[in-house]
């Protein structure tokens, strides 16, 4: 029939209610249907089509329609269809008047087209329309004008466009009971005169439309871990760096890779105190303010600074328990040798830092709003819901950083093992070179707690987010502020306090030295016996002693 010549004038005068053309491979609409109420046009290959005297519903979806190119019958004073699908077309846009003679339409499906643009009036003549489908297309921009004259409008679908929030832009929606948007930060947009108003969008980790941190507690605590981050590490840095230059001593490995790693943990305070202004500066709109902020240059700065102060900060700890290691087993190996080989490797930690975390800046698709992709401008992998370069962050912030940790946790073991050993033989030793070196153990011994308790916390979480468990979402903002910059903010503290006690047991021991010394150059000393107690020493020794 579809082939046959004559096909147009079999069906000419149908008084059926229902006509059902679907799948017949049309490239034209056959015409001339009497009282014909339901027309079905889909699965065909129609360019243009028609709307008929008394049709009241038309499917055209699945067709190769690239505009709203429709003609209408000259008889009609007003046009009856009051349900249009043209989903899954081609079409590009939406003209002024492409929809102004079907006023009476009251369900419009445009799902899975091109559109990327659409004329401020071009729903105006759709006052009787209820239900309007716009999702799965190209639109960014859409304002008050679009919607103003839609005032039965109760179901509206915008979902899979590009879609950029502005104030105001649902007003007219006066009856709006549902809508489904791509962003949070639409329904922030909703209109004020509509009390209930069911909006479905992803759930967002860490904002809302007031704030960038939604908990109030975070956003005060965060503040406080930036301080410590920042000034911490800033003085504890100072103050190594004093030390070293008050002493005259040649530095250490162990000095040379602390100072880094409070350098890098010093710029964790830095992105936190970029999150924490940005939130103070968008309170109360920020669900207005939140694509330009998450697409501005300072929000990928900061996203950058986090990867890298996180990735330094493990790699450093990493070979500060390597280092500590071989001071403790090998103590008496040429300084010089160690210095050079400690310069190189920390060289090497910032090169592999920088790359890492440049690399989602490359241009590369695959990253495509990699930092952009959350407020905190940091992507780490602790949702279910698969972000631009989501197997990337994976790799380096659970695997990467779960296999550096489990090493140090295992290095510290062994650390804990040759510190119990020496502790036993430190009463005969008072001037061992490794009593240095054991208290340096200690102190090591609350800093890779800490990062490891860090990091098995975010690499538990990733790795149950990759199973397909997700945590609740305010988890993830209990992560970015206070389990993930901890180490940075407590670090430097512990490092100071080592150094001080180190420091103070190094004088008692010099005191001690110095009065031996003392004694034996004056040899009518050397027929009594002198004893000398070491005050407070951290090593109780037994009677022998």
């Amino acid at each position: 029939m579809v082939e046959s010549q004559g096909f147009h004038h079999m069906f000419e005068k149908l008084s059926y209610t229902v006509v059902n053309f679907s799948n017949s491979y049309l490239t034209d609409q056959p015409d001339l249907y009497y009282e014909t109420y339901t027309l079905d046009l889909s699965q065909n290959r129609l360019t243009a089509w028609h709307v008929l005297s008394l049709i009241k519903v038309l499917h055209l979806q699945h067709n190769l329609i690239v505009s709203i190119n429709y003609t209408i019958d000259l008889g009609i004073s007003e046009a009856r269809l009051h349900y249009l699908d043209l989903s899954y077309n081609k079409i590009k846009g939406i003209g002024k008047n492409d929809l102004a003679v079907l006023n009476n339409l009251m369900y419009l499906k445009l799902k899975h087209n091109v559109i990327s643009y659409i004329h401020p009036r071009a729903f105006l003549k759709l006052s009787e329309l209820i239900y309007l489908d716009l999702s799965s297309n190209q639109l960014s921009d859409l304002e008050r004008s679009h919607f103003i004259n839609l005032l039965n409008l109760r179901y509206l679908y915008l979902q899979d466009n590009n879609l950029r929030v502005m104030e105001g832009m649902f007003d007219g929606l006066m009856n709006i009971q549902y809508l489904r948007v791509d962003s949070y930060t639409l329904c922030c947009a909703q209109p004020k005169a509509v009390s209930k108003i069911q909006c479905l969008a992803p759930v967002n980790e860490i904002s809302s439309c007031n704030d960038l941190i939604d908990i109030p507690l975070l956003s005060i605590a965060i503040w406080y871990m930036a301080l410590l981050a920042v000034f911490g590490n800033l003085f504890g840095s100072c103050h190594k760096l004093l030390l070293l230059n008050k002493n005259s001593s040649p530095s250490k490995p162990f000095d040379i890779f602390s100072i880094n790693l409070g350098f890098a943990d010093f710029l964790m305070g830095v992105y936190l105190y970029i999150i924490a202004g940005a939130n103070l500066k968008f309170t109360d709109r920020y669900g207005f303010e939140d694509f330009s902020w998450r697409n501005s240059p300072l929000c990928t700065f900061a996203g950058v600074l986090a990867t890298l102060s996180s990735e330094a900060s493990a790699l450093f700890v990493l070979f500060i328990t390597i280092d500590r290691i071989l001071a403790l087993r090998f103590p008496y190996v040429l300084l010089n040798k160690k210095i050079k080989i400690a310069k190189t490797v920390s060289m090497l930690v910032w090169m592999v830092s920088f790359f890492l975390s440049l690399l989602p800046l490359f241009g590369i698709e695959y990253f495509k709003d990699y930092y952009s992709g959350s407020g905190v401008c940091i992507s780490l992998p602790l949702s279910v819901l698969r972000k631009p370069g989501w197997e990337y962050s994976m790799v380096l912030f659970v695997g990467a950083n779960f296999v550096i940790f489990v090493i140090v946790l295992l290095g510290q073991i062994l650390i804990f093992m040759d510190v119990v050993r020496f502790e036993k033989k430190a009463c005969q030793q008072w001037f061992s070179p490794k009593r240095t070196e054991i208290h340096i153990a200690k102190s090591l011994m609350a800093v890779a707690l800490t990062d490891v308790l860090c990091w098995v916390t975010i690499g538990t979480i990733g790795f149950l987010t990759f199973k397909g468990i997700d945590v609740t979402t305010k988890m993830y903002a209990w992560v970015i502020v206070m389990v993930l910059p901890i180490n940075s903010a407590v670090n430097p503290f512990i490092y100071l306090l080592s150094v001080i006690m180190n420091r103070s047991d190094e004088q008692v021991y010099s005191s001690i030295t110095d009065e031996q010394v003392h004694l034996s150059k004056h040899s009518h000393y050397s027929s009594y016996k002198i004893d000398i107690e070491p005050p407070n020493l951290p090593v109780v020794c037994d009677n022998e002693t």
